[in-house]
C-alpha cells in the first residue's frame, strides 16, 4: 500500500496521494489536522464541529462536517475501492485508520525532540537523524490558521523545535565544528528571535571564531530583540559576558560563557527552550514566565501569519 506523507509545519500538503499532491479545502485541512494532532489521533465530532465551525446549528456544522470528510475521503483514499480509508468514522467519533502507512512531519520533528531531551550527545547516525527532522521545520504548525484550537499545539512544537535546534548547535561545537554550530544556532534564532541562552552561545561561538565584532553586535541584537519582544533587558550574565567580550578577555569570556550554559566536556542535558525568559524569585514564578513565554510565542506568530495573509488580499483586490 502507498504511503502518504502529510506535512503540517508550514503550509499543509499532502504528497504521494493516488493521484498526486491533493489539494484540500480549508476547512478539510483543519478537520484532517485537527484529527491528526488529537491524542491517539481520536477525536469527539461534537468537538471537532465546536472548534471548527463555532458560529453554526447543529444542522449546518454537520453538512460542513460531511462535506470536508468526503474532500478528505476523495484526497487520501488509497487504489482500489476496497482499500482503507484515511479517516474513519465510528459512532461519536473520527479517527485514523491504523492501517493505512501513514507519515506525518509533526510525529518525526517530536520523535527527534525526545532523543534531543534525552542529555545523551549524539552519535553520527543520531545527528543525521535530528538534522533531518530539524529541516523539516518550514514554519509555524498550520501556517496561516489563526483559530485558537491550533495555537497551543503550535507554541509546544516549536518549543520541540528549539530543543532540537539547540542540541544540534551544542552537538556542532562540542565537535569543534564552529560554523555549524552558529549556523544552528542563527536557525534557532529565526524561530524564537527572544531566546537569550542562544544570544549568548553565538556571542561567545563568534568570539572564539576570532570575529569579536559580530560577538558584540550579537549583544546588541539581544538587548533589541528582549526589549521589543518582550519589554525586559537582557540579564546580569548576558551583559557579563558582553563585557569580558568587549574587553577581549579569552579566558573569562569562556568562564561567564560556561557559568551560566555549561557544555564543557561532559555533556549536559538540554534545559527547557522557554527558559530563555527572564527567571522569577521562585520556581512558581519561573513556571508562570514560561508558560506567558509560550503565550506570547503563539500570539506573535499568529499575528505575524494573519498580517501575511492581509498583504496577499491586498495585491490580489
Amino acid at each position: 500500500m502507498r504511503e502518504l506523507r502529510i506535512s503540517m509545519l508550514g503550509a499543509f500538503t499532502i504528497a504521494d496521494a493516488p493521484d498526486g499532491p491533493a489539494p484540500l479545502l480549508r476547512r478539510a485541512q483543519d478537520l484532517l489536522a485537527l484529527v491528526l494532532l488529537s491524542p491517539q489521533r481520536t477525536v469527539l465530532r461534537e468537538h471537532a464541529a465546536d472548534e471548527l465551525w463555532p458560529d453554526t446549528g447543529a444542522d449546518a456544522s454537520k453538512k460542513a462536517m460531511r462535506q470536508a470528510l468526503w474532500q478528505i475521503h476523495h484526497a487520501t483514499d488509497a487504489e482500489g475501492p476496497d482499500s482503507p480509508r484515511l479517516v474513519l468514522t465510528e459512532g461519536e467519533a473520527l479517527r485514523v485508520n491504523p492501517r493505512r502507512r501513514l507519515w506525518v512531519d509533526v510525529d518525526v520533528l517530536v520523535g527527534a525532540a525526545r532523543v534531543a531531551q534525552t542529555g545523551v550527545e549524539p552519535d553520527e547516525a543520531t545527528l543525521a537523524r535530528l538534522t533531518r527532522a530539524a529541516d523539516l521545520y518550514r514554519g509555524p504548525l498550520l501556517e496561516g490558521c489563526y483559530e485558537e484550537w491550533c495555537l497551543a499545539p503550535r507554541a509546544r512544537l516549536e518549543d520541540r523545535c528549539l530543543t532540537l535546534l539547540d542540541t544540534l548547535s551544542r552537538a556542532h561545537e562540542h565537535r569543534g565544528d564552529l560554523a555549524a554550530a552558529i549556523g544552528w544556532a542563527q536557525r534557532l534564532l529565526d524561530v524564537e528571535p527572544a531566546h537569550e541562552r542562544t544570544h549568548r552561545r553565538l556571542m561567545r561561538l563568534h568570539y572564539r571564531s576570532g570575529d569579536r565584532t559580530r560577538a558584540l553586535r550579537q549583544l546588541h541584537q539581544c538587548r533589541w530583540v528582549l526589549q521589543h519582544e518582550l519589554g525586559v533587558r537582557p540579564s546580569a550574565q548576558t551583559e557579563a559576558l558582553g563585557a569580558a567580550i568587549a574587553d577581549d578577555a579569552a579566558g573569562l569570556v569562556e568562564e561567564r560563557a560556561l557559568a551560566v550554559d555549561p557544555t564543557g566536556d561532559a555533556w549536559q542535558p538540554v534545559a527547557p527552550a522557554t527558559d530563555a525568559l527572564p527567571a522569577g524569585d521562585s520556581p512558581e514564578a519561573s513556571r508562570t514566565l514560561r508558560a506567558l513565554g509560550a503565550e506570547l510565542t503563539a500570539l506573535r506568530q499568529s499575528v505575524e501569519a494573519m498580517r501575511r495573509h492581509l498583504e496577499v488580499e491586498a495585491t490580489t483586490r
